[in-house]
């Protein structure tokens, strides 16, 4: 009797969408993902974090409105109006892009702390996709603007462990261009140097555009060095270093681009 196929897993890729005008192409930048493998999953999680949703009603959130020279007020009907059409706006965003890849989908609207949220979406997925809280509010504005980003992408290797992954990914993300990818790598895994090529050249279709090795960063050290980056999109193994409370909170302070968490990945 001939044994029956392994049954295939299905890959789940969250993308966490916020009430700013991005959610496209937060999407568009995810698409590269997908790929060819229909055993994919495209999960969006419309977060509506409770801060925000508080903040609208007090008077400085009006005032600094008027201070950044937006053209009107944001109250909070207007709030609430404008947070149920990008909701609506990004839910029909993220079923146009599954249709298109032929893989399935799904859509959650949740409510509570964004910290909270992304660690739960992190756990259930093999990789989270988010904007720092930062650019979430910028784009909420009444005048805020969407429009294409540019710019590198950047991947942190911490150790060879967690390599795969995030490298794969960003290859893909980057739609085979090495040039467009530039990897940081921790003094500790340089040191390993015959082990990290062989990796390079197994994973990767060529060598990055650009390699850069960090005598042994801190959270400071390496954020810094992220943004020296100019990153259109930065890539991180989703180990329990990267996604303490603590960094979590200063790369959402400091970074203006999408964040891609990897949990587990490959070709």
């Amino acid at each position: 009797m001939q044994a029956n196929p392994p049954e295939k897993v299905t890959r789940r890729i969250a993308v966490i969408l916020g009430p700013g005008r991005s959610s496209r192409n937060l999407l568009d930048m995810a698409a590269p993902l997908l790929g060819k493998d229909r055993a994919m999953e495209m999960q969006g999680l419309f977060v509506e974090e409770a801060e925000l949703r508080h903040a609208a009603a007090l008077p400085f959130v009006k005032e600094l409105c008027r201070v950044t020279f937006s053209v009107r007020e944001f109250n909070s009907d207007q709030f609430e109006q404008a947070l149920a059409l990008r909701m609506r706006t990004a839910q029909r965003a993220l079923g146009l892009l599954a249709r298109r890849a032929g893989v399935s989908h799904s859509f959650r609207n949740v409510r509570g702390s964004a910290d909270l949220l992304l660690r739960e979406a992190v756990n259930q997925s093999d990789i989270t996709i988010f904007e720092p809280a930062g650019m979430l509010a910028a784009a909420m504005g009444p005048g805020a603007r969407s429009g294409s980003r540019s710019g590198r992408i950047v991947v942190y290797i911490g150790d060879l462990e967690t390599v795969a992954g995030p490298l794969v990914a960003a290859s893909q993300l980057a739609q085979g261009d090495m040039r467009r990818i530039s990897v940081l790598v921790s003094r500790r895994t340089a040191d390993e140097r015959l082990e990290l090529e062989k990796l390079l050249r197994s994973l990767l279709p060529s060598r990055p555009g650009r390699m850069q090795v960090l005598a042994d960063p801190d959270a400071e050290s390496l954020i810094t060095s992220i943004r020296a980056e100019n990153p259109g999109m930065l890539v991180l193994a989703a180990t329990s270093a990267m996604l303490r409370a603590e960094f979590l909170a200063d790369l959402s302070k400091r970074l203006r681009c999408p964040i891609c968490l990897v949990r587990f990945w490959g070709n």
